[in-house]
């Protein structure tokens, strides 16, 4: 399964809708999205971390997730925690308990032994430590959205191009600890916007409007691309 920003999610079924064509899922190509969290970690014992990976309320995307709509049972047979969506690598870590309150979900990560599992155990350690010490606390959960629908709350960008979206059904698909800069949303300013290399955004340069409709019609090509690809 392909994740993708919510960013490109939206992209993709408004491009869809703009198409001419009614967006239910069965239209929609098999992805899935990335959503993280920076919440406080709570320290367990025999290395093991509580991380609150999902929460209820408006995220900045002014996109929610509803708590109660988790299917969590197909991750719980695998488990395994990884370290910024890197599939291809070994894990470094295993979710030993998952729990959901009335407004977020929440995982107890238990990380690989500091030695047994060569690389694998010594990376997991540097990362076991920097969550302890406070350097990391961000998580990142892939889910396969199942139920939803685009916002009607004018205040969540109702008429905007990137409304909010309203998750009723999600499938939990992986958890991976991240730092900030790993997060693919932390790499998008603005509704999309792609500024070029030494121009910092809002900069008002002459021929700025030109390098942003320049950069606004890539990432259309770009995001049309990938749909293409993802529905062959």
């Amino acid at each position: 399964m392909m994740l993708v920003s919510p960013r490109d999610f939206k992209g993709m079924a408004i491009e869809a809708r703009l198409g001419g064509r009614v967006i239910v899922r069965r239209q929609m190509p098999p992805i899935g999205i990335v959503k993280t969290a920076i919440e406080p970690v709570e320290d367990l014992e025999q290395r093991t971390m509580r991380f609150t990976i999902s929460t209820g309320i408006v995220d900045r995307d002014r996109d929610k997730v509803a708590p109660e709509g988790w299917d969590t049972a197909h991750f719980q047979r695998n488990p395994v925690v990884l370290w910024s969506h890197q599939a291809a690598t070994l894990p470094i870590g295993k979710v030993v308990e998952l729990s959901r309150g009335p407004d977020r979900l929440s995982a107890a990560v238990q990380f690989l032994p500091a030695k047994g599992y060569g690389a694998a155990s010594d990376f997991a350690d540097q990362v076991y430590n920097l969550t302890k010490d406070g350097y990391l606390s961000a998580t990142s959960v892939g889910f396969r959205p199942i139920k939803w629908e685009f916002t009607e709350d004018k205040e969540r960008g109702a008429e905007d191009w990137f409304p909010g979206i309203d998750f009723h059904e999600q499938e939990l698909v992986e958890l991976s600890i991240v730092s900030v800069p790993s997060n693919p949303e932390a790499l998008i300013d603005g509704a999309g916007d792609i500024m070029q290399p030494g121009i910092p955004p809002g900069a008002d340069i002459a021929g700025g409007s030109d390098i942003l409709n320049l950069s606004h019609e890539r990432e259309r090509r770009r995001r049309r691309l990938r749909l293409a690809e993802a529905m062959r």
